[in-house]
This record gives C-alpha cells, structure tokens and sequence, in this order.
C-alpha cells in the first residue's frame, strides 16, 4: 500500500528540485565532501561504510564521473578495512565563485544551481557505487511548504557573525566561523546566532556591531544588508535571526536595543513575520511564510523590547552542553536528539565545544578552528545514527562547511515530509 505513494513523493520530489541532496541513496551508507577551515579550505573526503561489500576506491573528480566516464580523477585513496574515515586533499576552494552567479550583485541567480565541479565518489573494481557534489542549498526550503518551522530541521550557526574582525592575537578564540552571512546563506545555512555590541555615543555617531562576548567582530548593518539581499533573490526561504546576547557595554541600556529595532526595521520592513501572528504551537507551515512574502523571523531575547516591537520572536530556546571533551558533546548531542523538548515554536543545539580558561592554558597552540574539526568529523554520523535528526529542530555548529549538516537537514525533512503524506 505505501509502494505507489513511496514512488510518487520520490519523482516529485526529483522534479522540484534537481539540486537537493534527497535522502540518502547510497547503497553502502554516507560520503560526502567538506571543506577545512583552515586558508587554503582544503577539500576533506568522508566515509561510512555500512554494506556487507563495502567500496575499495574512493574518489575526488571534476565532475561527475557516472554521467561523465572521462570525469578527471585528482585523487585516489585505498580505504581498505577503515570503513568509516576522514581524509584531507590538497585541492582547494578557496575563491572558487559559487555555482550559479550566486553573488551578492546579481539580480537573477540560477535558482537550480547547485553542484561545484568536484565531487566524490567510491567505486567497487571498476564499478562506480555512488557519487555525490560539494554542493550550495539556495532555495532547498522550496521542496518543504507543508512542514512548519518547529517541525523541520534547520542548519544554524554559531556565533553567525564571528567571521572576519577580531584582533589578530585572540583572532583564533574568537572567530567561529570562515563565512559571512550571505556565504552561509547561499551555502543553505538557516538560523544565525547573534550577539550584538555598541561603540561610540549618539553624539559622535554610534556603531553596532556583531561580537563574540565584549570583542567586535563584524559591522551589523551590511550583514542584515546582505541577508535582505539573499531573502529576495530566493523567494520561498525563510530565515531565522536570533539576537541572542548584547555583551557589550554590560548596561546595554533599552535605548540601545530600540537602536538595534529601528536597523532591524529599515532593513527588513515588510519581510519581516510578526510574532504576534502565529496561531499554531509548532509555528507557521513555510508555505504561510511565502504567502505573506514575509519570510525573516527576528528574535531577541530582551523581553521588555519584545512588548515594544510585538514583531519579534522570544529568543529561540536554546541546549547549550557547555563542554570541553567531544565524548562528552557527542553524549549530550544524543542525550538532546533522544530527549527532545517543544520551543517556542523553535529550538537549538548548540553543536560544538566550549574552551574552559584552564582548555586555553593547558592547549595553548590549540584554538577553534581544531575543536571545531574534531567536532565536525563526527556529527554527521552522531545525528544520522538511528534516525536521531528526527527529534531535531535546529543545530547550530561552528565552521559549518567542515560538517554535512545541511544535506542531514534536508534528508531528515524529506522523510518528515513523506510521513506527513503517508
């Protein structure tokens, strides 16, 4: 009874949206490339085997090689008995343009676009098992109006605005992530996790700016600027901005936050969502959104402005392991997918680790881009492993490229799609 409908969400959901990595249909479990957070992003290739025959070549070719035999094969490894592992390639993305024209400037991307021209694929003998791009998610949020914005799994970062800035001494402790806002946007990043500071004094011309704690990273206004500019180029995403701390000064007084409102407002306007429409305890059916062309959820956390600007959203609940050991993440990864609690309508996992004083004293050559690596090479596998993303709703992780996340996402919401069909 479930063949013919199984059938018919599999062929609509190929016709919508070429470029959307579907459910999983490798037949001996995951691979798929990352990017490394270091200069050069260096191409990482990544496995998990789970067939009784497993692949015994895996490979990064320019284009893929099942449609294109004379695909060019740049790199070769022996996996052998390691059926599930990480590798880094010495090619590079780094200035490589995104697919499509899917640049901040022009006004008519290729809403289809998707694949970069590497990709990886795990051939048995001569036979190619299967092949997967390093892929953009522009518009994957197109495939998914039936689902409401509490029920789906949402990409996120942490600390959004952590990219660029920061003095160059502390520069490794602070920065978070290697993208900018409209980067992780096109890439397929949803939920943007942000901390806010202001500089200077009405009378000179006061600054705001995105920080991690009391360090400033990044200027607010062209990053609200550019996630404007991408919301609408991509008519059916709706994005997420949690203004999650004000750290800096310590009294961030209200007129300081009506501040942050009124840049919130001029940039925006009429794409914003108000709160105080939201009739369902899981939150609107994206659908809803694109119907209103109101597609930017704007959350804070300050509950006094909040009854100022009945547009905003509660801050978005939020489980944050405050750990320094990646079993101990891993096991409060699963502890939260297994024990899943309602938001309001949303919630997050804060997906990475969290340097201690003492961490930073005792590894002093270490910095977040090396917790972040060993944090990334694992989630994907914690958050796929007995359907676990099922009970998630957003996970937010730092250098986001360095995990396949967004594609364990829009998995994860095909099958929530399929079971509200069936």
């Amino acid at each position: 009874m479930l063949l013919v409908p199984l059938i018919l969400f599999l062929q609509i959901a190929d016709q919508a949206n070429s470029q959307t990595q579907k459910e999983n249909t490798n037949p001996c479990g995951q691979l798929y490339l990352t990017q490394s957070p270091n200069k050069k992003k260096n191409i990482q290739l990544n496995w998990n085997f789970n067939c009784d025959d497993p692949p015994d070549t895996i490979l990064l070719t320019l284009n893929d090689i099942r449609t294109n035999p004379n695909a060019q094969v740049l790199y070769t490894i022996l996996p052998r008995s390691v059926f599930r592992g990480y590798h880094e390639t010495p090619f590079t993305l780094k200035d490589a343009p995104f697919p499509g024209n899917w640049t901040e400037d022009n006004s008519n991307p290729d809403l289809n676009a998707g694949c970069f021209d590497y990709y990886i694929a795990s051939a048995k003998g001569d036979k190619i098992i299967h092949s997967q791009c390093l892929s953009i998610q522009p518009t994957w949020m197109s495939n998914f109006g039936d689902l409401r914005i509490g029920d789906l799994m949402i990409p996120g970062t942490h600390n959004s605005g952590a990219w660029k800035g920061a003095p160059l001494l502390i520069r490794n402790y602070v920065l978070n992530q290697d993208k900018s806002i409209w980067q992780q946007l096109v890439y397929g990043i949803r939920y943007f996790d942000i901390r806010v500071g202001r500089y200077g004094n009405t009378s000179d011309g006061s600054r705001l700016y995105i920080n991690h704690a009391f360090i400033k990273c990044t200027e607010l206004l062209p990053e609200l600027q550019s996630a404007a500019t991408f919301i609408r180029k991509s008519p059916k995403e709706v994005i997420i901005l949690d203004f999650h701390r004000f750290p800096y000064p310590n009294d961030f007084k209200i007129q300081y936050h009506n501040e942050v409102v009124r840049m919130i407002q001029s940039v925006f306007g009429d794409l914003i969502y108000p709160f105080y429409r939201m009739t369902h305890t899981r939150g609107p059916k994206l659908k809803e959104f694109w119907l209103t062309k109101q597609r930017v959820v704007i959350a804070h956390r300050n509950k006094e402005m909040s009854r100022v600007a009945t547009f905003l959203w509660p801050s978005v609940a939020r489980d944050w392991g405050d750990v320094q050991k990646v079993q101990d993440l891993e096991t409060y990864v699963k502890y939260v997918s297994e024990s899943a609690a309602p938001g309001n309508p949303m919630r997050v996992l804060m997906a990475e680790l969290t340097p201690s004083y003492v961490s930073v004293l005792k590894h002093v050559t270490r910095n977040l881009k090396d917790l972040a690596v060993m944090v990334n090479r694992e989630l994907s596998d914690w958050v796929r492993q007995n359907n676990r993303s099922a009970n998630l709703n957003i996970v937010a992780t730092d250098f986001f490229t360095g995990n396949d996340i967004i594609n364990v996402a829009i998995e994860s919401n095909f099958k929530r799609l399929t079971n509200f069909y069936t």
